[in-house]
């Protein structure tokens, strides 16, 4: 019986291709037939608090990109570093954020203001840690272009990895990227996605029509409650993976940056998660700790060589689908994968942590805000 543990953990892994099988990647949207003669106006709004060390980096990856924006606002939500004067000297124009109202949250409350004050015809939302890449806004004109007025577009930055710390993000990655339930095969082809709210690119007619972000005000992942309120509004949500062309290198500043962000929303994301996405994307979760579990079983008496060949296999199965989701997401490393269990185990406490303390009602502190 307990050979079931090991050939469920060579088995599970394969529902990623449920979720992750078919990636949409920015990069390969195709030139419309003919360029309209008036380009369309884009407006860049970018939520800041305290971001003086994104800021310089985010505001030079725009260089290259200047003919097709119409305008760069930051809204410095009351930062207390450079993030103002650098964001002045990087040529944006900066919105200081009126005090936050009660009953919102940071990030939709900036984003608002930002969205009233642009001139653009379409806008598009950046977290400040993303970067663009040279072509990224030609290929987000192509999709303007090829597209129509009545869609919001999103997409994931490749997370650029540079520290050995930086590493442990890989499971949550994937699975952000797995439960937007945007890139699946069969069924699961991304038809009613949700968002990601790294980069959302949203016509402002559209974005009023639905009271933009007015209407998750008290949202800590308004990025999934948008998405409902898009396809209320039958609006429709598109996805696409930005590797090569945008990025994000979201915790630079060490490991507690790192737990304290996956910490503040993860549950709450699993919680809003499509239910098709959240099987799929829990079973090659599972088959992961079935394969660690079978590992600590074989070094036990009731180890016998075929569980132990078993479970051999179903540790290269999971290695695999582990390697390929990590590329999908981001620059993981190889040895990540192979080692796929120190993250996995990882993702697990915290994600453990988090459950736990919402349900005791502890809050989170992110940017010196309590995040519920």
């Amino acid at each position: 019986m307990l050979l079931i543990l090991p050939i469920f953990a060579i088995l599970l892994p394969a529902a990623l291709i449920m979720v992750m099988g078919k990636p949409r990647f920015l990069r390969e949207i195709p030139q419309p037939q003919k360029h309209a003669e008036t380009p369309p106006s884009i407006s860049i709004i970018v939520p800041a608090r305290n971001e003086e060390d994104n800021i310089p980096k985010l505001l030079e990856s725009f260089h290259s990109e200047k003919q097709f924006i119409h305008e760069t606002i930051i809204v410095d939500d009351e930062s207390t570093d450079a993030t103002k004067s650098l964001s002045e000297q990087g040529g944006a124009k900066v919105i200081t954020s009126e005090p936050l109202p009660e009953d919102w949250k940071g990030k939709p409350w900036a984003c608002l203001q930002g969205a009233v004050a642009a001139e653009g015809e379409w806008l598009l939302f950046l977290d400040s840690d993303v970067r663009l890449h040279p072509g990224a806004m030609r290929k987000i004109t192509d999709l303007i272009e090829n597209g129509d007025t009545n869609t919001a577009y999103s997409i994931y930055p490749y997370h650029a990895i540079e520290k050995p710390y930086e590493e442990l993000s890989a499971y949550f990655n994937s699975l952000m990227v797995a439960g937007v339930g945007a890139f699946g095969c069969f069924e699961l082809d991304g038809r009613d996605p949700a968002l990601f709210g790294q980069c959302l690119l949203i016509p402002k007619r559209l974005y009023l029509l639905i009271d933009g972000h007015a209407a998750v005000k008290d949202k800590v992942l308004e990025n999934f409650h948008l998405a409902k309120h898009l396809k209320e509004a039958h609006g429709r949500c598109l996805c696409y993976l930005g590797e090569g062309l945008i990025s994000m290198r979201m915790f630079p500043k060490g490991y507690k940056e790192l737990w304290n962000s996956w910490k503040k929303g993860f549950a709450s994301g699993a919680a809003h998660t499509d239910i098709n996405a959240l099987i799929f994307s829990s079973a090659w979760v599972a088959g992961g700790m079935f394969s660690v579990i079978s590992m600590l079983i074989g070094l036990t008496p009731l180890g016998t060589p075929a569980f132990v060949i078993f479970t051999i296999m179903s540790y290269v199965s999971n290695v695999i689908a582990a390697y390929w989701a990590f590329q999908i997401a981001g620059r993981f490393s190889m040895w990540n994968a192979a080692l796929f269990p120190i993250s996995l185990l990882f993702y697990q406490v915290l994600f453990a942590k988090s459950v736990i303390d919402r349900k005791k009602g502890i809050k989170t502190t992110w940017k010196g805000r309590p995040v519920d």
